[in-house]
């Protein structure tokens, strides 16, 4: 295998690869990725097993096809190092791979390519397509919510639920959840899958650097995503998600509205004398007027008053500030809505521009 190509065409791709095939593998071949030159095209592949990202890149340097793997966190980290429009040889020679570049002489262990596993594609229920840049939002707005070691492992991922032609996305960690839809242009028929969270969260990285149309494709544990450029494949979550509608507050509405920015600031601060353990906050309203307090067993505390658009009842709720301050970071509006429906019930955050992204906060007991 001999080949040469400019750093800015690998450099994207190379750097989602090695996030994929995480270093930290206990079965080395999994920290590798497949590099493979033939027909004019570089097929570069990654996977965890649970996940497989390949791209193909067009290439018109290809002196001598071939096949390798080496690793993905190397040569990452070595071509991020050089400027964009820089030229890399890479060439296969007595079992290691060489890469030049400008001055720069590299030889990089290889695995035998036979050791690289293939995840077998199966065939899939439902196929359809999709803007790669709203569904990134979608997952974006959501993604946080999501458990990351719960033993219910249903918790450990999002919700994507198609009906007819919604599509909403879901994630929740027991103690607040985030909801977010999107229409499509046709109907499909009703299904729900369970996207793990790793596979969430670099499929976001993906579309947001991919934000094209792309095909999605699933089946009942499966989940396949392409376009010209790339190709993902993960596994699902099999179980069932919990019944997210019964979560959703309901009773008598007093709603808060405020700018983004200034409730964001206030919180930063206020969260400088929080509780470490406990991250609590207190909201006290009254007419146009929102009080936040925040104490720790030190005897600090933080007060600040910020002025809203508030004339329910006077009210006093806790929340755990790292919620809040996460949801507010997903909502990508200049104002925001808070619904609140009393001091021991749950409070929603939404867009106050539509009403397809909520975001439902438990409240917390100070």
């Amino acid at each position: 295998m001999n080949f040469k190509i400019i750093k800015s065409k690998i450099s994207e791709p190379l750097s989602l690869l090695a996030s994929v095939a995480e270093s930290r593998q206990s079965i080395p071949i999994l920290s590798n990725i497949l590099i493979k030159a033939e027909n004019d095209l570089i097929t570069l592949i990654a996977t965890d097993l649970e996940i497989e990202l390949s791209f193909k890149i067009a290439c018109d340097s290809i002196l001598e096809p071939g096949e390798t793997t080496v690793s993905a966190r190397k040569i990452f980290d070595l071509t991020r190092s050089l400027p964009d429009e820089t030229s890399l040889e890479f060439m296969l020679k007595d079992n290691q791979l060489i890469v030049t570049a400008l001055k720069f002489n590299g030889e990089f262990a290889i695995l035998p390519i036979q050791d690289f596993p293939v995840v077998e594609i199966e065939k899939f229920d439902l196929e359809t397509t999709f803007n790669g840049k709203v569904l990134a939002d979608l997952i974006d707005q959501t993604s946080f919510a999501m458990a990351s070691q719960d033993v219910r492992y249903y918790l450990n991922g999002i919700l994507i639920e198609i009906e007819g032609s919604n599509v909403n996305l879901v994630a929740t960690d027991g103690h607040r959840l985030a909801w977010a839809s999107e229409t499509l242009m046709k109907d499909l028929d009703q299904n729900k899958l369970i996207l793990p969270r790793k596979s969430a969260l670099e499929l976001q990285k993906l579309l947001n650097l991919y934000p094209g149309e792309v095909n999605l494709s699933f089946s009942s544990n499966q989940i396949l995503i392409s376009s010209e450029e790339f190709r993902f494949v993960s596994k699902l979550i099999e179980g069932n998600y919990p019944d997210y509608q019964k979560v959703f507050p309901s009773g008598e509405e007093q709603t808060l509205k405020v700018e983004k920015s200034l409730i964001q600031t206030a919180l930063n601060r206020a969260s400088v004398l929080s509780n470490e353990k406990y991250r609590g906050v207190k909201f006290i309203l009254s007419k146009d007027n929102l009080k936040i307090c925040a104490n720790n067993p030190s005897k600090e505390s933080a007060e600040e008053e910020i002025s809203v658009d508030y004339s329910g009842d006077d009210l006093e709720i806790g929340f755990n500030i790292s919620y809040i301050q996460e949801s507010l970071s997903a909502i990508h509006n200049a104002e925001v809505d808070f619904v609140f429906y009393g001091p021991e019930n749950s409070c929603i955050i939404k867009n106050n521009k539509n009403d397809n992204l909520v975001h439902v906060i438990m409240p917390m007991r100070l």
